[in-house]
């Protein structure tokens, strides 16, 4: 494959690291981030990626979490064991393993200037998660609403991800939301073009 394989990079806030995946035409992936954030960190990706003149691939990726309901209770209810995700804890050797951000946010984090604002934004509660479209739920049209509003706010990406099973959601409520977003959200969202710039 020229000029590589597909190689992409996952972040959330290392500018300097979205710059280089851009330059080296790496798909650039985040997740579980709000769209004014994910916006930043594209925007920045697409400036660099244009900047450099690009050899070839790259692009943006975005991942939620998402649950596909038969009702809005349904999916609210189902919604509410996927963000089990986002709360459970990690043990502290996982939380931020050596190079996994530069050396001056580990500095900067030490210092207490991000102390609490993760647990806060979390603690804002399920409609808070879906309107920043960190986590995504409903009916199949709403689901499919919600992603076009994403990526509007955030100028487009190209690839989806959606994280449809954590926790002790079981395999069969799991199936049915990922056959229901297979089947009724994919055909609706399906003419969202790439953004990758040319």
């Amino acid at each position: 494959q020229s000029p590589h394989p597909p190689v992409w990079i996952t972040g959330s806030s290392d500018f300097d690291s979205i710059k280089k995946a851009a330059a080296r035409g790496y798909v650039f992936a985040t997740f579980l981030q709000p769209y004014d954030k994910v916006r930043a960190l594209f925007d920045a990706y697409r400036s660099a990626y244009l900047d450099q003149g690009l050899p070839g691939g790259g692009g943006t990726a975005f991942m939620p979490l998402v649950y596909t309901g038969e009702s809005e209770e349904d999916a609210e209810a189902g919604a509410r064991e996927l963000v089990w995700y986002m709360t459970a804890k990690t043990e502290p050797q996982f939380r931020n393993p050596p190079g996994y951000v530069p050396v001056e946010l580990n500095v900067q984090a030490l210092q207490g200037k991000f102390s609490g604002r993760t647990d806060a934004m979390r603690a804002q509660g399920l409609d808070f998660q879906r309107e920043q479209g960190v986590v995504m739920y409903g009916t199949p049209d709403q689901v499919a609403k919600q992603v076009r509003r994403f990526y509007e706010r955030v100028g487009g990406f190209d690839h989806l991800l959606v994280m449809q099973q954590a926790g002790f959601l079981d395999h069969a409520r799991t199936v049915r939301s990922m056959t229901r977003f297979a089947k009724e959200v994919l055909p609706q969202i399906k003419d969202l073009t790439r953004t990758r710039p040319n």
